[in-house]
């Protein structure tokens, strides 16, 4: 709690000054208002509520804990329905449902306060917020009549501007676009609030993006000829020519532009557009790709621009000279400005990457705006591309990794306990989340749990505890208790993760020689959702603490030919995840490791299998006939069993790929599909 409003003897009777400032947002607007008369004393070093009642919910509410605020609102009412502090009440009522979108209910609490009190203060901003409500709903008939009504009433010149754009929204959302532009560009032209003058352009633009098509477009020029809102009008002209891939009129509308609006805030970025266009004239429809090719992710932007280039060189020589790449390198750049760059190309019908889950979420907002498909061949973070229709990937989400391995490790491997290594980024929070979560659910037990940084090397710690322990302090450990006739605890005790186990060895009274000693663990596998650069040390060093009885369970991070090379002979009793195995019988993956290997010299990893498929994706799109982002776009959504190395890939309305997973394990230092 923040303060404290003490009330102090009978005598005095307590007074509230409200101050508080609403948001144009439509809710409530700055207003003065006395609540109560008399004196109070706010006591800020000892937080507690007043005994009042309605103190109270205007202490929650002014807190922000509307949820509790609300009760105690109710309860004054039905006490007090008359109450000199009713109308406030009620105003507090019909906000706090308001802006929990209970716009119904918002409105009957705004109606009875206006019936009973049409004088107060706040008369105005009920009927504005009311207004709102009935906009919201939907019915712009009383929401028009009560905007009009405050224009009418109120002396306050901001509001009378921040009903125009209201009412500017109620011609647009009945498609009077000319009626609803001409107020906007009132509100833009008046000098003297300029959050409303921002909020006008706001609206201004979302009804040109959301509503209007090309034929309105034109005829609105026409209609207002130069100033606002004809620059946001050539602007979306010029998108939709870069969205259908009319260069040349996307060329002619960009010219138009910087012609009428040559002190234009955005002029500089246009004439950006303009330049980019003019140097990328070769090949008619391109594939946009943004990768980390420098910085600490450039192997991996490597092998994956791999996998995209051998899809590109698969192609007959007379098709490849109509596609070509945009490849842009994201490593030591702000990712916002490197997609912002592709998507200004007209000629870019869709841009594979980027790699991360952040930086996708980063890109698609910008693919949104210029409604170009981004399709990112790795990023896993669940929900990632949900709110996104623009958005697609073609990895497998970890959920369904970290479900698939708890099912597989709990009904086919018959599994209970176990320990999870998880590094500290967030795949690996994910992946550890989600499969704890499955494992209790399938009856399992997670009993221990151990993270690490990216930048380690030595995991010493993290495997103490998990009940690792080195030679000479697992055989002291032994020899103690043999001397002392100590007995070994038993699992029971839920803190103890290991024991010695006395395998070998002879003592006496007062000594003990040629001692054997293994470690006997309390849980029955290690889940380590890490990436196999990690994993390939990690491994060896499970086996120093003697941590080796148990079975090594991975995401599909692991699935490298790399971390046999560095697990070596440690790698005994390991299963994995994964959509693509390069040894799989089927003729595509076949072919895909053999070319691959042909062209770069090395194996391909799953991240370029992913790649490579995704690729694909976007060349059958095109080669079908999808010569602008918009019909790379519509196909991209339909999708459906895509014959990739990966697996046959469904694309899901939500943008997430539906794919064949495999368990893989390790044999004679190969990668090996075990289902």
């Amino acid at each position: 709690m923040k303060a404290m409003i003490s009330l102090k003897s009978s005598r005095f009777i307590v007074k509230f000054i409200i101050v508080f400032q609403f948001a144009f947002c439509g809710l409530v607007y700055a207003e003065l208002e006395e609540v109560v008369s008399g004196e109070n004393n706010l006591e800020q070093n000892k937080p507690a509520l007043p005994d009042d009642p309605f103190l109270q919910a205007e202490y929650l509410f002014h807190s922000g804990d509307f949820i509790g605020a609300k009760p105690l609102f109710h309860d004054y009412l039905s006490h007090n329905p008359s109450g000199k502090r009713s109308y406030l009440a009620l105003f507090r009522l019909g906000w706090i449902d308001q802006s929990n979108l209970s716009f119904s209910t918002a409105v009957r609490f705004y109606q009875i306060f206006l019936e009973k009190f049409p004088g107060s203060l706040l008369a105005n901003s009920a009927r504005f917020n009311m207004a709102v409500c009935h906009y919201e709903l939907a019915d712009y008939d009383r929401a028009e009549a009560l905007f009009q009504k405050v224009l009418r009433s109120s002396p306050d010149k901001k509001r009378k501007w921040e009903v125009m754009v209201r009412l500017a929204q109620i011609d647009g959302s009945r498609m009077n676009y000319e009626k609803a532009f001409s107020k906007l560009k009132k509100v833009f032209g008046q000098i003297e609030n300029k959050e409303v003058r921002k909020r006008a352009v706001e609206v201004t633009a979302n009804l040109i993006n959301e509503k209007l098509g090309a034929a309105h477009v034109s005829a609105l020029i026409q209609k207002f000829g130069n100033g606002f809102p004809v620059d946001l009008l050539i602007l979306r002209k010029i998108s939709s020519f870069r969205e259908t891939g009319d260069i040349a009129n996307y060329v002619a509308s960009i010219e138009k532009f910087i012609e009428t609006f040559p002190k234009h805030s955005r002029k500089v970025e246009v004439q950006n557009w303009l330049n980019s266009i003019k140097e990328n004239t070769g090949a008619k429809i391109k594939i946009g790709v943004v990768l980390p090719l420098t910085g600490k992710l450039a192997l991996t932007g490597q092998r994956v621009l791999q996998g995209i280039q051998l899809a590109v060189n698969q192609l007959p020589f007379q098709f490849r000279e109509k596609l070509g790449l945009e490849v842009r390198d994201s490593g030591e750049l702000p990712i916002k400005g490197v997609i912002t760059e592709l998507a200004g190309l007209p000629n870019v019908v869709g841009i594979i990457g980027p790699l991360l889950s952040d930086e996708v979420k980063i890109a698609g907002e910008v693919a949104r705006q210029y409604q170009i498909p981004i399709f990112s061949p790795t990023a896993s973070t669940q929900g990632l591309v949900d709110m996104n229709p623009y958005t697609f990937r073609n990895a497998l989400t970890r959920e369904i990794q970290a479900k698939f391995l708890a099912e597989y490790s709990i009904n086919t491997l018959h599994l209970r306990r176990f320990a999870v290594l998880h590094p500290f980024e967030p795949f690996g929070l994910e992946l550890k989340d989600i499969f704890i979560n499955e494992v209790e659910a399938l009856g399992g037990e997670v009993v221990t749990v151990s993270g690490y940084e990216r930048s380690q090397n030595d995991f010493k710690n993290q495997i103490l505890q998990l009940g690792g322990v080195e030679d000479d302090e697992l055989i002291k450990i032994a020899r103690e208790i043999l001397l002392n006739d100590g007995q070994i605890k038993d699992f029971s005790d839920t803190s103890l993760l290991s024991r010695p186990i006395v395998d070998m060895g002879h003592w006496s009274e007062n000594n003990v020689e040629k001692l054997k000693v293994s470690l006997e663990l309390s849980y029955d596998a290690i889940f380590i959702p890490g990436v196999y650069d990690k994993v390939g040390l990690i491994i060896p060093q499970l086996a120093f603490y003697n941590v080796t009885n148990v079975t090594l369970l991975g995401a599909n991070g692991w699935n490298s030919p790399e971390l046999v090379k560095m697990g070596g002979k440690h790698l005994k009793t390991v299963y994995f995840v994964d959509g693509y195995y390069p040894n799989s019988d089927q003729s595509e993956v076949r072919q895909f490791v053999q070319e691959f290997k042909s062209n770069f010299g090395e194996e391909p990893v799953y991240l370029s299998a992913q790649a490579f498929d995704a690729a694909n994706i976007f060349i059958k799109i095109i080669r079908a006939g999808a010569d602008n982002r918009i019909k790379m776009w519509e196909n991209l959504k339909i999708v459906k069993n895509f014959p990739g190395v990966t697996g046959k890939t469904t694309l899901l309305p939500s943008g997430d790929s539906e794919k064949n997973i495999f368990a893989l394990t390790i044999k004679r230092k190969k990668i090996v599909q075990e289902n």
